[in-house]
């Protein structure tokens, strides 16, 4: 009887844990109004110490931890914030910097816990940690840094060109499922083309973190990138992780630039042993 009701349990607990819709759901999300009254989403998942996922841009919202969320909440409370414009989040009036969107997440870090937290960011995400991380230094105890980079200028050739190139519209014409996934998610879908203008002015107008800036980083750094990452060179993960002054680099092998979903199990054990101190 007792492992009839041991299977019952397990595959009970299974079914909702594959039910949960990461990045839309109801019992794990709410909204923080922020000081230009922009209402940014969150969701939390767990207990324990607080660790934080910041997500890509433009494709990214909370759902591109989906894998990871399980893992981490059963060791951690789960803090995952919705950058804003993305999904379901607001877009808010201000043109978007990597500065202004680190204010939204050290914002809602506050709202949440007063510990210093694990800090996981990927690529757009992976930026708007490391200036959490340079502006509030003693809120971050640990950064995984992912895919991420440290100005404009290290981007390989062309990316640019391609980013200024970007629109709305281009973006419904070439990705139309995405887009329409997207406009389901989002708080005022009439004002898709705008949230991509906003953001491109990120990555338009990116002011670099200086040498200073970034060997003053004390806390563990993780930095991890693919081997053929199509918007970085490994160059540049390696010039950063030189100037760090306690960090690991780690060059995911045959991945792109979207390393969570090419290598996930890799990518679990990486992030799971760095946090996990």
């Amino acid at each position: 009887m007792r492992k009839i009701l041991f299977i019952l349990m397990l595959f009970t607990s299974r079914s909702i844990a594959q039910t949960i819709t990461y990045g839309n759901n109801p019992d794990a999300g709410a909204y923080l109004k922020m000081k230009d009254s922009t209402r940014i989403y969150y969701e939390v998942y767990g207990s324990g110490k607080p660790l934080v996922l910041l997500h890509g841009g433009l494709y990214g919202d909370i759902s591109e931890y989906e894998k990871l969320i399980p893992v981490l909440s059963r060791h951690f409370k789960v803090i995952a914030i919705e950058t804003r414009g993305h999904a379901k989040s607001e877009i808010g009036q201000q043109l978007y910097t990597y500065s202004l969107m680190a204010d939204d997440a050290y914002t809602v870090i506050r709202h949440i816990t007063a510990d210093s937290v694990l800090l996981v960011g990927f690529s757009d995400g992976a930026v708007i940690a490391m200036g959490v991380t340079i502006n509030h230094p003693e809120a971050v105890k640990r950064l995984v840094f992912a895919g991420g980079n440290i100005s404009s200028g290290a981007y390989r050739p062309d990316v640019m060109a391609n980013l200024k190139k970007l629109s709305g519209k281009s973006l419904e014409k070439n990705a139309p499922d995405f887009v329409n996934e997207r406009k389901k998610l989002m708080p005022d879908t009439a004002r898709w083309d705008e949230f991509v203008e906003k953001l491109k002015n990120a990555w338009v107008n990116q002011v670099g973190f200086t040498d200073a800036q970034i060997k003053s980083i004390k806390c563990p750094v993780l930095i991890a990138a693919g081997d053929r990452d199509t918007y970085n060179p490994v160059a540049s993960f390696l010039s950063l992780y030189k100037k760090l002054a306690v960090a690991q680099l780690a060059i995911i092998p045959n991945a792109d630039h979207i390393i969570f979903y090419r290598q996930p199990e890799l990518m679990e054990k990486l992030v799971m042993d760095f946090v996990m101190y």
